[in-house]
């Protein structure tokens, strides 16, 4: 899963891997892991809606992710990023 989208005029990029669970979100040069490959509670999560905030300079990337409840590693999630609030990338798959 792969979405791109601007902030401030810096193109930036979240990235989901659907093998290790992995999930990272580049701003320019910049990379920030909001899910770690290597943490069990990536792997096992029981809550079904998943929310992050990440500061990137003066303003605040929230990236939401919403399961299914039964079989939710297999099937798939919706993802929603906010910059300041307003909604700049959807999207739903693995």
């Amino acid at each position: 899963m792969r979405l791109s989208f601007e902030i401030a005029g810096v193109s930036a990029e979240y990235h989901r891997n659907f093998w290790t669970g992995g999930a990272e979100l580049r701003v320019g040069d910049d990379v920030v892991w909001t899910l770690s490959p290597f943490r069990v509670s990536t792997q096992v999560q029981l809550s079904t809606r998943n929310l992050w905030r990440v500061p990137v300079d003066e303003r605040e990337v929230e990236i939401a992710m919403v399961r299914p409840r039964f079989g939710g590693g297999a099937r798939r999630k919706s993802f929603t990023i906010s910059v300041d609030g307003i909604v700049v990338a959807t999207a739903t798959g693995r």
